[in-house]
């Protein structure tokens, strides 16, 4: 039996594969042994069994890959693909990409269609990012800055709006004339005064603007607690002392020294008493402050007020000031230590030795600033008041004596001060969810937040679960990168995230049902977006409805508008079987807009979150089809 002979290029897995394949060919038939033999077996004509030869030899030596890393060239369909896409878009969009060699410039809608081509069954999903950057001309930094899933920012507290009759005509020409203007409010509102003789104020103006989700008040400070009035009172002198502690920078010799400096203060002669300067604020400055009072004064208070940062609460400063009794102020209200608040000094009733001592500069900075707050305090302290019948605070202080009468009155305010405390505490605890103060807790903890009373956890459980989760992972996501003031109080900071977002989402929520409620009345105001969503759907791809109702939500100009898109976003998304996959490539555009308003962002971000979790795709989706 003669074989022909294989070209030694032929892998010798090859031939042998080519050999088992001839056998399940013949099928238990006799082995050919001539060439007449196998075109009589096969069926094939001479002429195409020769032509097909070489053909066959040529697909076997490309059976056997070479060793090694795949051959990663990119795909040349894809990349002309996507320089197809890039091209059409700025020949149809002048002016998206500006600048020159590496600092340039893109708008939303050029950085939303490139990573829209890297979404999973886009063009480009078969390319590397290194491949895609090079065929968009995209920095490969910037791109992958844009394809990274964003972080939960921040949340300002919107103001509440009032509602306002749009047929009035000052207020069409208020609403047809703003989104024209590129002055300041104030001009705009004197614009409409004496340009347009309209009689309106600043302030119907801004709520008219507001209303319409046109312009946005920033807050202005939250509302008192019912249990922060009269946190201090002026009973006499040595009854109750305040204290507090500020930051003062100052140079020497061309450089920049930081200190805290812890402030004692008497309230009832306004008397500055104690004064300590140190590197940070903590329990060791407020011991020191508290003992300087007791030398200048000659004796301790009845009771100490100091703000809720951990160190002021801690064992040592409570045993530290022993007997005197130790009381909060109220989180979040200067008025809680108003004459601290309102002049901060030092004092000492006589003046001390001009004497500037310390080896380094800094140590000779800490003497410089210290002499410099005890001498104004000094001098300040030695000025007659009216308040006080002609005598000076030290006078005051020096001379007053207080009767067993107001003595026993101050401790029992002192005591109904605690009480009103422990009271606050109990409310708070009693309105804590378990749920939610159990996901707190956890959170303090693996955060590492300080809370050494407790009473971090029950005070915010009482704001809804979606404000406390989403303000967890603003808190989470800040931390991770090196974001948070450096000077920030972690609890406080985290109590004011999850107090904004809880306030702002109620007001989300209102928006959100009175947007139904007029979709439920056939509103003529929204009659018209309805015909352009629907508009959209019949002009785009099924696959595309999602991106591009999105991309109308992220360039609406009123607030109603952006519900309505938001709200038909999170439908569309929330009927996909891969939702999961969708938001992550939704939320790297999203992230991508950068002029849209970031709250904006965050909160359509937020919004197909919630839609794609109500899916029941639970399978990991792959980058590529």
């Amino acid at each position: 039996m003669t074989l022909l002979p294989s070209p030694p290029e032929t892998n010798p897995s090859v031939r042998a594969a080519v050999l088992l394949f001839a056998r399940q060919v013949l099928e238990d038939r006799p082995w050919p042994g001539t060439v007449a033999e196998v075109l009589a077996v096969t069926g094939a004509g001479r002429s195409q069994a020769y032509a097909m030869l070489p053909r066959l030899r040529e697909a076997a030596a490309t059976l056997v890959a070479p060793t090694g890393r795949p051959d990663t060239a990119p795909s040349e369909t894809a990349t002309v693909a996507v320089l197809q896409a890039v091209r059409d878009f700025l020949m149809e969009h002048p002016g998206a990409v500006t600048g020159h060699g590496a600092r340039r410039s893109y708008s939303d809608g050029f950085r939303r269609l490139v990573t829209g081509l890297m979404a999973p069954r886009a063009v480009a999903c078969s390319l590397t990012v290194e491949q895609f950057a090079d065929a968009a001309g995209v920095a490969v930094g910037t791109l992958k800055d844009w394809l990274r899933l964003p972080a939960a920012p921040a949340v300002e507290e919107p103001a509440v709006a009032p509602a306002f009759d749009s047929a009035r005509p000052d207020i069409a020409a208020i609403l047809a004339l703003w989104p024209k203007w590129e002055g300041s409010f104030q001009d705009f509102c004197r614009m409409l005064r004496q340009e347009h003789r309209l009689a309106v104020g600043d302030t119907f103006v801004g709520n008219v603007l507001q209303a319409a989700g046109l312009r946005h008040r920033k807050p202005r400070g939250q509302g008192q607690a019912p249990w922060s009035k009269d946190t201090w009172r002026t009973l006499f002198p040595g009854a109750q002392w305040l204290g507090d502690g500020t930051t003062v920078a100052l140079s020497l010799d061309g450089v920049w020294h930081v200190f805290n400096i812890e402030v004692v203060s008497d309230p009832a002669t306004n008397a500055t008493v104690g004064v300590d300067v140190s590197d940070t604020e903590d329990a060791a400055a407020v011991l020191a402050a508290f003992e300087h009072g007791k030398q200048t004064t000659g004796e301790a208070p009845l009771a100490m007020t100091l703000d809720n940062k951990a160190p002021n609460l801690s064992a040592e400063v409570k045993e530290g000031i022993a007997p005197a009794e130790l009381l909060r102020a109220t989180p979040g209200r200067g008025q809680a230590k108003a004459p601290l608040e309102g002049s901060f000094g030092l004092f000492r009733q006589t003046a001390p030795p001009l004497v500037v001592s310390g080896r380094t500069p800094r140590e000779r900075a800490r003497s410089y600033l210290e002499l410099l707050f005890v001498t104004w305090a000094w001098a300040r302290n030695g000025k007659p008041r009216r308040k006080l019948g002609g005598r000076s605070p030290a006078e005051a202080h020096a001379q007053n004596r207080p009767t067993e009468e107001e003595l026993a009155k101050a401790k029992a305010w002192l005591a109904e001060l605690r009480r009103r405390e422990e009271q606050a505490r109990k409310t708070r605890a009693q309105k804590a969810d378990p749920v939610r103060r159990a996901v707190l807790e956890a959170a303090i903890a693996e955060l590492g937040i300080p809370d050494p009373n407790g009473h971090l956890a029950p005070s915010l459980a009482r704001y809804g679960i979606d404000a406390i989760l989403r303000a967890i992972a603003v808190f989470r996501a800040r931390l991770e990168r090196g974001t948070l003031p450096p000077d920030a109080e972690r609890g406080r900071y985290l109590a004011g995230i999850v107090r904004n977002l809880d306030t702002r989402l109620d007001l989300e929520r209102m928006a959100d049902h009175l947007l139904e409620i007029r979709l439920r009345h056939g509103d003529l105001t929204l009659a018209a977006l309805d015909r352009e969503l629907r508009d959209l759907r019949a002009k785009t791809p099924p696959a595309h409805h999602v991106a591009a109702i999105v991309d109308r939500a992220l360039i609406a100009d009123a607030s109603i508008d952006f519900r309505f898109w938001t709200r038909a976003a999170a439908g569309t998304l929330a009927g996909l079987a891969n939702a999961a996959a969708h938001h992550r490539d939704l939320a790297r555009r999203i992230a991508a807009s950068f002029n849209t308003d970031r709250d904006r962002r965050a909160d359509l971000i937020d919004a197909l979150a919630r839609a794609a979790a109500q899916t029941a795709e639970t399978v990991p989706q792959q980058r590529c089809a």
